[in-house]
């Protein structure tokens, strides 16, 4: 799993806890590549790129793998060199991993944990809403298991290391695009049979302009920018400027365009975050603005409250007139 196929678990926990934000879900679900960005960048975690278009890895790759065999992070019967014969990567992702911190469910845990508690005590959430960030955190190494190397426990790349390794299964590109696709809007349509949104012309506009720019930069950007455009700028690499060693530890600039590459995915939350807005739950019964905020019901309150107050006022009706009295009265003189 790359890009917008890990939204899939967000969409279901949403769909499970309809009083949960999507757009933290969703981040909560990229919350590993995003730190995968920045320990890219601080050299904590590296690649070794092995194309299977190249006789040889670079050298800065034979380095990396090296050190690794030193430091007794290689498994030996998993990871393979030139030298037993590989002979190299698939073209979707040819690169032995060191991603043993963002890619680990426990480091994703320790993540999703803080973010929980965090948001418990601002915004008052309720246990399932905290288990729904918790749960969606370390979603993303648990799919990335069937696809490349993800980890149960941290540190290391040779303990716990876990893959099917479906990536990189030979022509495999054009299905595993597929299957993300349908993964993520599979999860989409049942977190969207939860909402509903108000009939007026406007509101209606302006859903179906949020939903056509989510899924445009959905895919002409997120899934593009992986399945495209990466491949394609390894090949033109070392095809042309094979001496900048990309995607090694001795090409810095290559690790910065992947961190800014993984950081810019979460545009496509925005549109996501304005059709919550402009939606609320399905079961709701709300006359105004529609409420799709936090578990602890002040929205909800405020919004009752606004409609109350938006209630035209009854008018007066006529008083009937007052029955008349056969006591004495001074003003008749009777006493």
């Amino acid at each position: 799993m790359a890009v917008i196929g890990h939204w899939v678990a967000s969409f279901l926990l949403c769909y499970l806890v309809p009083q949960a934000s999507v757009t933290l879900l969703c981040k909560m679900a990229m919350m590993s590549d995003f730190t995968c960005g920045f320990l890219l960048l601080a050299k904590v975690e590296g690649v070794a790129v092995f194309p299977w278009y190249l006789s040889t890895p670079p050298a800065a790759a034979n380095a990396t793998i090296q050190y690794w065999k030193e430091s007794g992070q290689w498994l030996p019967g998993v990871d393979e060199t030139a030298s037993q014969g590989f002979l190299g990567f698939a073209a979707l992702f040819p690169m032995y991993l060191d991603i043993p911190y963002s890619h680990s469910v426990i480091g994703m845990a320790i993540v999703g944990l803080l973010v929980a508690i965090i948001t418990w005590l601002r915004y008052g959430i309720g246990f399932a809403y905290a288990m729904a960030i918790f749960l969606s955190a370390i979603s993303h190494p648990i799919l990335d298991m069937f696809f490349h190397d993800a980890y149960v426990l941290a540190g290391n790349r040779a303990v716990s290391r876990v893959t099917v390794n479906f990536w990189q299964i030979y022509y495999m590109e054009p299905v595993a695009f597929l299957l993300e696709c349908f993964l993520a809007y599979g999860g989409y349509r049942l977190w969207w049979s939860t909402r509903k949104a108000r009939a007026d012309e406007a509101t209606v506009t302006k859903i179906a302009y949020y939903k056509r720019m989510f899924w445009t930069i959905a895919m002409s950007h997120n899934m593009a920018s992986f399945y495209i455009v990466s491949p394609l700028a390894i090949f033109t690499m070392y095809k042309y400027f094979p001496a900048q060693q990309f995607a090694t530890n001795d090409c810095y600039w290559g690790y910065a365009v992947f961190a800014f590459t993984m950081w810019s995915w979460t545009m496509a939350l925005y549109p996501l975050h304005q059709l919550q807005q402009l939606t609320t739950l399905a079961t709701e019964d709300v006359a105004g603005p529609a409420v799709t905020q936090q578990g602890n019901g002040r929205q909800h309150l405020a919004a009752l409250a606004g409609s109350f107050c938006r209630l035209r006022p009854m008018k007066p009706t006529a008083r009937f007139p007052e029955p008349k009295s056969d006591s004495p009265s001074p003003k008749d003189g009777r006493v």
